[in-house]
């Protein structure tokens, strides 16, 4: 018996990624580095678990600062709504709440989308998608394409998440996320997490060194538990105004 077969399994899953994603991720800075050059600031979303790959982007000590997180907690936070409206996990599958959460954020046209959901059919990623798509932004997916062609995924009628993307960034996960099946029918270990924030990390170096190449200093966060953090992430966010809002504690 192995010592762990989920690390096994995730160290596979980082080679996956960094074997076969990195033409999609170059694709992806290329896009985005143009937009930051241009005003433009990445705008992410996901719900559920996938918001843990956006708040890697956001926020982010080493990260960039025109990183705008999306979620359907905004709706309470900046628009009014009943915290219990949101606390049904299945919310995510109401149809019409990608386009107030649009509103919310007041993207402009130069903004890029990145969008992050393992499954990439509930409504509310979708909405979002064809939104964006609508307005002329460019889209980025991060999502499983084993999990969203999959026969055994939830039935939802119209297109994917990956149908709509511009850029598609396969996270690598099986179907259902759970990599280990320790007993018959008993599956543990999730990993989109895991590849969704390797491919963050990678997209955001990949970003910079774009910019450099361009004559532009990436403008990246310093952690604010260093002393000069605070004035420099000051300095910079000045630049963005209201168009990035801060990561609560």
């Amino acid at each position: 018996m192995i010592a762990s077969e989920y690390a096994a399994r995730a160290a596979g899953l980082v080679e996956h990624v960094v074997q076969t994603q990195l033409p999609a991720l170059r694709e992806a800075a290329a896009m985005l580095a143009g937009s930051i050059a241009a005003g433009g600031v990445l705008q992410t979303f996901g719900t559920g678990h996938s918001r843990i790959v956006t708040l890697e982007l956001a926020g982010r000590a080493g990260g960039l600062v025109p990183v705008g997180m999306l979620a359907v907690k905004d709706l309470v936070m900046f628009g009014g709504e009943d915290p219990a409206a949101i606390l049904d996990p299945t919310y995510e599958r109401e149809s019409g709440l990608a386009g107030r959460i649009y509103a919310l954020a007041r993207p402009r046209p130069e903004d890029v989308f990145l969008i992050v959901s393992n499954s990439g059919l509930n409504a509310a990623i979708v909405e979002m998608a064809q939104l964006v798509r609508e307005r002329g932004h460019g889209l980025i997916a991060i999502t499983s394409l084993a999990h969203t062609r999959s026969a055994a995924a939830r039935t939802a009628c119209g297109p994917r998440l990956a149908d709509l993307a511009d850029v598609v960034i396969d996270n690598g996960a099986p179907e259902g996320d759970a990599a280990i099946e320790v007993a018959p029918g008993v599956r543990i270990g999730a990993v989109s997490s895991l590849t969704g924030v390797l491919a963050a990390q990678i997209l955001t170096e990949l970003v910079c060194r774009e910019l450099l190449e361009r004559g532009e200093e990436p403008p990246v966060y310093i952690s604010a538990n260093l002393a000069a953090g605070d004035a420099h992430n000051r300095q910079l966010l000045k630049r963005y105004q209201d168009r990035v809002r801060p990561i609560e504690p």
